[in-house]
């Protein structure tokens, strides 16, 4: 019987909680290193728990590719997160989103913005891993 080879790439969802409820920048993966190579193809999160805040809420989440290559952005706001199971679509940059072997990837707010005073969201990052070579 003949073997079966796959082709093409497996698709996986890397799925994260993010509470909003920082202040100043933070870092909630820092340098995770899959060991195999990558595309990322989508980032979306999705309202967990309803944000508020002392005034309009507002920070900047991205998706790094090392220390400071931008893959996805989207700017989280109070009137985005108000009800639990609202989408926010990331902004991918498909030049930045293939990721090599030994690349890390790294999910932080960036500094500046609003802080919420409560407010969490899922975060999944859809991607496809690339074919192992031998």
């Amino acid at each position: 019987m003949p073997r079966k080879v796959a082709i093409g790439g497996l698709r996986v969802e890397k799925n994260l909680y993010l509470p909003l409820t920082h202040t100043g920048a933070v870092e909630f993966v820092t340098d995770w290193t899959p060991g195999y190579g990558l595309t990322i193809e989508s980032v979306t999160g999705y309202t967990a728990i309803a944000s508020t805040s002392g005034g309009s809420g507002s920070r900047t989440c991205r998706v790094l590719k090392g220390a400071s290559t931008v893959v996805a952005t989207a700017t989280i706001t109070l009137a985005g997160t108000d009800t639990v199971g609202e989408a926010i679509t990331f902004t991918v940059t498909a030049a930045n989103a293939t990721f090599k072997d030994t690349d890390v990837l790294t999910v932080d707010f960036a500094t500046g913005g609003t802080d919420f005073t409560a407010g969490d969201i899922n975060l999944v990052i859809v991607y496809r891993e690339d074919k192992q070579t031998r």
